[in-house]
């Protein structure tokens, strides 16, 4: 967090100095206060059935971002900013704009059977889709997390580790990484160097394939949670 909070006071102080307010930044030279702890967690087949399990019994909204997050394998930020307008249920798309990606870059996501259960099981109320309000983004993932670990049972994982826990899992269902890595957005990936400068295919049918295998994996996870 301290490392997050120095990345956007320098970027503040960059546009400073852009604009004319300021010569120099005092974020000049400031190292990072923490070091950096790449995480490797995934969970296995069994506690995503819990989580997913947990899920359910949350429900709307929480919940329902959680599943959709097990789903989709995009960032919390962009399932939480989903709004109805960047949905096309009919086509089973969702198009991620520019502004809520990482990179910057709009990002088309195929919905799965599952996916495309779940929004049409949503209530509308506004313009968001996962809003109490349909205005206001879901805010209280600190305590609705802590009450998803209770009641699944499975702790020691943040929600960015179902990004990974679903490439992951498509990996262990035979997607090539490219495609992976168009599933996920990856600006950099392995595709690079020259070839990515050439390499404009998006693979389109195979990504739409490789969330329709993830979603019946899901659903046969979920199935088997219920019946035990």
């Amino acid at each position: 967090m301290a490392n997050r909070v120095l990345a956007a006071i320098r970027k503040f102080f960059n546009w400073c100095i852009g604009r004319g307010i300021l010569e120099t930044s005092p974020c000049a030279g400031v190292t990072a206060p923490a070091r950096e702890q790449a995480r490797h967690r995934v969970l296995d087949d069994d506690e995503l059935a819990e989580v997913l399990q947990a899920a359910r019994e949350i429900g709307f909204p929480f919940g329902s971002i959680v599943e959709m997050l097990a789903l989709t394998g995009q960032r919390r930020d962009e399932v939480g900013r989903m709004a109805w307008a960047h949905v096309d249920l009919d086509k089973g798309l969702w198009i991620v704009p520019g502004e809520h990606a990482k990179n910057g870059k709009p990002h088309t996501v195929h919905l799965s059977p599952p996916a495309l259960a779940l929004l049409n099981q949503t209530p509308r109320t506004g313009d968001l889709v996962f809003s109490g309000d349909g205005t206001t983004l879901f805010q209280g993932y600190s305590k609705a997390k802590a009450r998803l670990d209770r009641l699944s049972g499975v702790g020691d994982w943040t929600l960015h580790d179902l990004r990974r826990t679903v490439v992951s899992g498509i990996a262990r269902l035979g997607v090539a990484p490219h495609v992976a890595d168009k599933i996920l957005n990856h600006q950099s990936g392995t595709i690079s160097g020259v070839a990515a400068v050439y390499q404009r295919h998006e693979f389109m049918a195979e990504r739409r394939e490789a969330m329709r295998l993830w979603g019946v994996h899901v659903t046969s996870l979920a199935a088997q949670a219920m019946a035990a």
